[in-house]
């Protein structure tokens, strides 16, 4: 986590790195596992003697001959110390406090953590820093994270799992083996398979949402699931109301347990979607999570592979990775209010990344900006048109082999410069070129710099690019540029190239 100080990095790699083995480690052996210098190493152990087990004997031993070692058996022990370790950092105290703790003032939190008011504003900037990737930011007028509650609880899982670990549990209100009860029963009743090593992470993701709901914050949705429309099938409305079924015990349940109401969509989100397609992403295989959407979704199934269908008659090929693209739109659709990345999932908002589509991929972009817009048609998938970027986003991120299929359908444009100042000048000008043009575009120069009507049949050269104009015309496309072009005129030879090749 990018919160933590190096120091402290430097002391939790030590603690990890001595109850990993049942020995004694040298100085220079902990060195070598490029946790620090053997300077700095040395004097953090000095600092961490002070460290001691619950009999109050210390908990590392520091030998001059045999070296440093810490009892095999201490390992809860060394968890509660990283806990410690990561809690001394201001940016961490604030945010485990927000959650944790009732509201506070700006100033307030400036007594609290006894630092000015400069250093909490510093704090709140650098904690902000690492939210962008979540879309969220900690607000100082309020002292509370803003943004979508979704991805606020995301951002809190992974938080406390960094702070707290597997096994150590940072809630006093929720009992963990509550957690575990309701997950076990919410993963039997939807017939998901979760190994042991992942139902830690899960009761944290539930205690996080508990937590949350508690304190008023909630899941909005603005839009219906396609398995709850009025038009369905036998089988279909069967299985809907099957999942009535578990909705109504499952919340049952959170109600006696924790005391909580589980509202339609905080179930359906929380309870239902995440453990099949969300951030939880390796838990299942791509093939459990489409079966498992294939038997609760089946219109919506049977739509995004319609959809794929579409996107292969582009290029007149299959995609590859159909199975990995189905899940991807399956998410996309249910998500399509906030679209956000995690874990390299979904593509990062960029505001260029669509005008680099537009570039690198102009045959792409105007298939797929027409295919997105008959799906207005489609009354399961119209929602995809609200998000048209988005989309665009998404399919050529996770489309394996887009550029060479690009590439083969783009024609071969063949460009001729020439200069005033010189067949070396020509070849700077071409060189500039070549760095914005689009692949596949051929730049043609000529040692003589003149041009000749036989030259350019020879080179079926298309397009002609100078900084003079020409005594004669050749019948072909000609475009004016400065002896050193500008970043604007470039740009403007690009959009020419692209309308070319469409």
């Amino acid at each position: 986590m990018e919160l933590i100080d190096n120091k402290s990095k430097r002391w939790i790699n030590i603690l990890k790195l001595l109850v990993s083995k049942n020995k004694w480690w040298s100085l220079q052996e902990i060195s070598n596992e490029r946790i620090g210098s053997v300077r700095a190493i040395q004097s953090d152990l000095e600092q961490m003697k002070s460290f001691q087990t619950e009999n109050g004997e210390p908990l590392i031993h520091i030998k001059p001959r045999q070296g440093i070692s810490i009892c095999n058996t201490q390992t809860i022990r060394v968890d509660y110390y990283i806990k410690e370790i990561l809690k001394d950092t201001i940016e961490i105290r604030l945010i485990d406090g927000i959650f944790f703790e009732e509201n506070r003032s700006f100033y307030e939190w400036m007594e609290t953590l006894n630092i000015s008011r400069s250093t909490l504003y510093n704090t709140i900037h650098k904690i902000n820093s690492i939210l962008t990737s979540y879309d969220i930011e900690l607000r100082p007028d309020s002292m509370q994270f803003h943004g979508n509650e979704k991805e606020i609880r995301q951002f809190f899982v992974e938080f406390l799992f960094e702070v707290y670990g597997s096994r150590l549990w940072p809630f006093d209100d929720i009992q963990k083996q509550d957690a575990v009860n309701l997950l076990q029963e919410l993963f039997q009743v939807l017939e998901v398979n979760v190994p042991d090593v992942a139902i830690d992470k899960y009761c944290l993701w539930l205690g996080v949402s508990i937590h949350r709901m508690r304190k008023g914050f909630t899941i909005s949705r603005k839009y219906t699931y396609s398995m709850n429309e009025e038009k369905q099938t036998s089988t279909a409305k069967g299985i809907y109301d099957q999942i009535r079924r578990w909705e109504e015990h499952i919340c049952r349940m959170a109600k006696d347990v924790f005391d909580v109401t589980l509202d339609h969509h905080e179930f359906v989100f929380l309870l239902l979607i995440e453990p099949a397609i969300g951030h939880f992403k390796s838990i299942e295989s791509v093939e459990e999570k489409l079966t498992f959407f294939q038997s609760h979704t089946p219109r919506l199934y049977d739509a995004i592979h319609s959809f794929i269908t579409q996107l292969e008659s582009i290029f007149h090929q299959e995609i590859a990775n159909r199975k990995v693209m189905t899940l991807v739109l399956l998410q996309y659709y249910v998500y399509s209010n906030e679209i956000t990345v995690r874990d390299g999932f979904l593509f990062k908002k960029k505001s260029s990344y669509l005008s680099e589509v537009k570039k690198q991929f102009p045959y792409f972009y105007s298939r797929i900006s027409h295919i997105i817009q008959e799906l207005k048609t489609d009354d399961i998938l119209a929602s995809f048109v609200k998000n048209e970027r988005e989309l665009i986003r998404i399919i050529t991120s996770s489309w394996r082999g887009l550029v060479h299929l690009e590439m083969e359908r783009r024609n071969v444009l063949n460009i001729f410069v020439t200069s005033t100042l010189g067949y070396y000048h020509s070849l700077f000008i071409a060189d500039l070129i070549k760095l914005s043009v689009p692949p596949l575009i051929h730049i043609f120069t000529s040692p003589e710099n003149t041009l000749n009507d036989v030259t350019m049949d020879q080179l079926g050269i298309d397009m002609i690019v100078t900084d003079t104009e020409l005594p004669l015309q050749f019948g072909r496309s000609t475009l004016l540029i400065s002896s050193f072009p500008t970043k604007k005129e470039l740009d403007n030879l690009h959009r020419r190239l692209v309308d070319m090749t469409n």
